[in-house]
């Protein structure tokens, strides 16, 4: 779905793949109750402010897969990614394989204003975070009980090391574009349900999974290592140069990934002067969208 538009708007996406059964409607009040939130912070703020706020309400929602409820290793571990990036600046931070922050998305926002380093990893990110007084927690405050049955269930149907792309997979993002016509984006992910330790995805990989710069913001959702080989949000940008739509940029670049790797994935993109799109090539994606005028979600339920 696309529209053309200039005003404020911001979509968010709680990830792609398949949801699990019965658990449609709480995805949808998650992505509704962070694209309302970030909403509010975009009537009179800037697009950055507006994208990390969105994706910290999606890191609290322990349905959702990052921060709290964050999808497991192998281990039953937490490992979390995050990336924000604004357009206006080309400023970015981002943080790999974390496990005692409760919202990475907030911590990338202080390594993109704060540091002169873009991206930290594990135990240094863990440092960068302490020195700064922020709040480290205990990885197991993290962990849901659902968390747990999810990877169990998981690995009672995993037959093969080839089957270890084919777990549920999730990720939270969101775009936006504000009154002055400026662009961020930001994307949070607990990974691959079962990942080995140390496995990092597309989420933090500037031009994989995120991407925003004074034309387009982009975030996406699926498989990390599908996305990272077709560096799906670069690819977004170079058919976006072409194409007259944000619709038809992105349907082509997914196509790309069907031919070259006969991947699937979802992507949320904003742009200022050829509209939005969310689409997906998996078989669900949640999403949900607001400006001034519209309201959408994937479900679009009555009442919103």
């Amino acid at each position: 779905m696309m529209t053309r538009t200039q005003s404020p708007i911001i979509i968010v996406h709680g990830g792609a793949g398949k949801i699990p059964h019965g658990e449609q409607d709480q995805y949808n009040k998650g992505v509704i109750e962070a694209v309302e939130a970030g909403y509010d912070l975009l009537r009179s703020g800037s697009s950055l402010e507006a994208v990390v706020e969105a994706v910290r309400c999606m890191e609290d929602n322990p349905i959702l897969n990052a921060g709290l409820g964050s999808a497991l290793t192998i281990r039953k571990t937490v490992e979390m990614d995050a990336l924000v990036i604004d357009g206006s600046t080309n400023r970015m931070g981002g943080v790999m394989g974390v496990s005692k922050v409760r919202n990475p998305v907030l911590l990338s926002k202080i390594i993109l204003e704060k540091d002169k380093h873009l991206l930290y990893a594990t135990e240094g990110a863990h440092e960068f975070a302490r020195n700064l007084g922020m709040e480290l927690i205990s990885p197991e405050e993290l962990i849901t009980p659902r968390a747990r049955d999810l990877l169990e269930s998981y690995l009672s149907k995993l037959s093969a090391p080839s089957d270890s792309l084919a777990g549920k997979t999730g990720t939270v993002g969101a775009v936006a574009i504000d009154h002055e016509g400026n662009l961020a984006a930001a994307t949070s992910t607990g990974g691959i349900r079962g990942k080995e330790i140390g496995r990092i995805g597309d989420t933090p990989i500037p031009g994989a999974g995120t991407w925003a710069d004074d034309e387009l913001a982009f975030s996406a959702t699926g498989v990390g290592e599908w996305i990272i080989k077709t560096m799906l949000g670069l690819r977004t940008k170079m058919h976006l140069l072409i194409s007259p739509t944000a619709e038809h940029a992105l349907k082509r670049a997914l196509n790309d990934m069907r031919i070259l790797i006969n991947g699937t994935a979802g992507a949320i993109v904003v742009t200022r002067s050829k509209g939005w799109v969310a689409f997906h090539t998996t078989p669900t994606m949640a999403w949900a969208m607001k400006e001034k005028n519209m309201k959408k979600s994937f479900l679009n339920p009555s009442g919103w």
